[in-house]
Formats: C-alpha cells, structure tokens, sequence
C-alpha cells in the first residue's frame, strides 16, 4: 500500500487480466484502484499537473487546468503539450454526474472535494484525494501518480530531478543566517490575501533563502487589512502567478509608499509558463530556483532557463520558445 507522504509498500493484487492498488490518500482514505486506468477525470487543478508531468496526459478524458485559461501563454504552452486539452476542460466545479458520464475509471479529488470523492466511490469510480504541501508529500505524491497512471520509471525519473533542483537550492541557501533572509510577503489573489504558514508558498520561500513574514498564521490564504502588512514592512513582495494582482498595485499605492520592498522597488509577480510555480506540483522546483536567483542572485550555481528548458523538454515533451524564456528572466 503507497500512503500519501509516506511510502509503506506497494500492494498490487492480481484480478484476472489486470490488478490493483490499494492507496491511502491526503484525506486518509483508503481507495482501491484497479489497473490500469484508462480513463481518467482530475476535478482538481493540482493534481492534473502530476498526470502531464508523467506523460500520461493521454489518459485525460476530462480535468481542471490549474492557472488555465488566466494566463494566455500558458494555454499556448499546453496546446503544444496536449492539443485537445480545450475539449477536455470543465468549466467549473465537477458534480459527481460529469466523470460517470465520461466513463472515468479513476478519478483525482482536492481535500475541499471530499465529499465529490465519496459520491464517486459510491457509484464505483475509485477517486483519491490529492493535497500535498510539503516538499516530501509532492515528491510521495509523484511516485503515488506514476504508481497509479502506470509510469513508474518516468516518476521515479521526475522524484529525482525534483530532489536534485531542491538540494542544490538547500546548499546555497542553508547557511544563510537570519538577518540574510530578507523578510518576504507571500500575496495571493489580492493585495491583502497572504498565505498562512501551513502553505506550500511559505516552505518555498524559505527554502530559496526568505523568510515569510506570515507563517505564523494558521492554514491556507488568509485576508489581512493594510495595517497589518505595514506592520510586517515586507522587504520582498512576492505575488502568485495566478490572480489580478501586479506590482503596480502596491508601488502606486500611497498607502504601502513607506514599505521596505516599495521604497526599494523589491515587489515581483512570480512569472507562470504552463503551470504555476508556487503550488505544489513538480513544476515548483523551477519557481524554488528562480526565487532563490531572484533572492540571493548567483548563490545557485543553476540557470534558471535552462532548467526550465530541460524540465519542459523532459517532462512534458515541448521545447520552449524565445519569448517564453525571456519571461522567466523578467522581473
């Protein structure tokens, strides 16, 4: 059995022509998959960006697209990864009806589609709840989708270039004392939308050499007034891909004028070419390196664009184009 965040054993059980796995997933359940899928439905944008990362988008009969369609490049991007993908996408959230009517024979759930997971258990399509946030749980977690997709060398390919991006990133950043972490407010869809300390976002932000000025506050996004984010006098502003949110909206605003990372013109809207890079997707590691760049300029001996190259060209099977690079190097 492959448990979320912690590998147990894998348990496949002959039934006739095929097997199967039994799993427990980030919600604790236990799901018994029969393999291998063929049809498979993602009702949670995370979880999707695994099935490609492994080359199994094939597999897709139906999935939400984490950032998509927000950032027009990277509709672009998967067009040339996977030129139905359009076709395959819901528009919104998945009632229990949409994956039984594709024929689903595995289906992906977030920890807020608990209940969607249960009804789809209840009709027999078997479907495990996706949600790591650390960095072992993405890596469990891409060994799990090879386990269950059928690609497990391609996984246990992905885990290892996961883990190399990560531990030449923890080399440089390491030993970096205190006062050498500039103090970096982590923003979401708007200006005032932070996240809590339990989030993926704030273990990247730290592990590339910052230090999140709201890890103290519990779980996921959190809405703060301007009054607090005075109070923390961020040195960085970092905004996630997705949202509405640019620079602009703090550097122009009167009232963040006397903040450290304003005054210093140190406010950046993480750049997004498929997937976006703070989530906990295996695509991250290009967003760890380039924050880490983005911090402490030169401290990894890494390039940020050819990383992303290899990543792109390994991985999902596409090579990236001029303008597509340039982003990445945009500030």
């Amino acid at each position: 059995m492959r448990v979320c965040g912690v590998v147990i054993a894998a348990l496949a059980v002959a039934l006739g022509a095929g097997a199967e796995l039994a799993v427990v997933d980030h919600a604790g359940r236990t799901v018994v998959v029969p393999l291998p899928p063929s049809r498979v439905a993602s009702a949670f944008g995370v979880a999707t960006a695994y099935v490609y990362a492994l080359g199994a988008g094939d597999l897709l009969v139906g999935a939400r697209y984490l950032g998509l369609p927000e950032s027009p490049l990277g509709v672009e991007v998967m067009e040339r990864i996977d030129p139905s993908f359009a076709a395959k996408a819901f528009p919104g959230e998945v009632s229990v009806e949409v994956p039984v009517a594709l024929g689903a024979d595995l289906a992906f759930a977030g920890r807020k589609h608990l209940s969607l997971a249960d009804q789809l258990a209840d009709v027999g399509v078997p479907a495990v709840v996706w949600g790591p946030e650390t960095f072992p749980e993405v890596r469990e977690a891409i060994l799990l989708a090879g386990d269950l997709l059928g690609r497990g060398e391609r996984a246990a390919e992905l885990a290892a270039f996961y883990d190399d991006i990560l531990a030449a990133v923890a080399a440089a950043t390491a030993g970096l004392p205190g006062e050498a972490r500039p103090a970096t407010l982590i923003v979401g869809t708007a200006p005032g939308r932070v996240a809590g300390g339990s989030m993926y976002q704030t273990g990247l932000v730290d592990l590339a050499g910052g230090a999140s000025v709201s890890r103290d506050l519990p779980g996921s996004w959190q809405n703060v007034g301007p009054e607090q984010i005075l109070l923390w006098d961020p040195e960085v502003i970092l905004i996630a891909p997705y949202g509405p949110v640019t620079p602009r909206d703090f550097l122009d605003d009167p009232l963040f004028e006397g903040l450290r990372a304003v005054r210093e013109g140190r406010v950046y809207k993480m750049p997004q070419l498929l997937f976006p890079w703070d989530t906990p997707i295996p695509e991250s590691v290009l967003g760890v390196l380039w924050l880490a760049d983005l911090l402490h300029l030169g401290t990894v001996p890494l390039d940020v664009a050819e990383v992303a190259t290899l990543f792109y060209r390994r991985f999902y099977g596409v090579e990236l184009r001029p303008a597509e690079l340039a982003l990445i190097g945009g500030r």
